[in-house]
């Protein structure tokens, strides 16, 4: 017969363990979640630049690098990635260009991050200025 003492250790045991698991969970999520930084948006509101902090893990990996980020593209409607690139330093270096107009069709931050053919924003409309294009 099992004791009202042995039944009340194995209980124990398991809410620790319980708590063990939610708190590494916890921690493998933020170690490995980047965290969002800042957002860009083009002159016609037509895409969206999101700037992201590398998570820890890989500001560790990047140990190198003064300010490690990652750089996302998305179309604002409807909502879609068009690319993310790879975790660069954005130190000095973080200048952004809309070239939306054809026949380039690029969107630049500073030297390390290109994302390519883009779609333009409005094929009826006028040129933007360069003040628009690199702000």
């Amino acid at each position: 017969m099992v004791t009202l003492s042995k039944k009340i250790e194995k209980y124990r045991t398991w809410v620790f363990f319980s708590i063990v698991a939610v708190v590494l969970s916890i921690a493998a999520w933020y170690a490995f979640t980047p965290s969002l930084k800042g957002i860009s948006i083009s002159p016609r509101q037509v895409y969206r630049l999101e700037y992201y902090d590398a998570s820890p893990l890989q500001r560790v990996l990047h140990h190198d690098m003064k300010f490690p980020s990652i750089v996302r593209l998305y179309r604002i409607t409807p909502k879609e990635l068009l690319g993310e690139s790879e975790v660069v330093d954005l130190w000095i270096n973080g200048q952004l260009y809309w070239y939306l107009n054809p026949p380039m069709n690029k969107v630049r931050v500073g030297r390390d991050v290109v994302f390519e053919n883009i779609p333009p924003e409005c094929t009826e409309c006028p040129p933007l200025p360069d003040s628009s294009v690199m702000p």
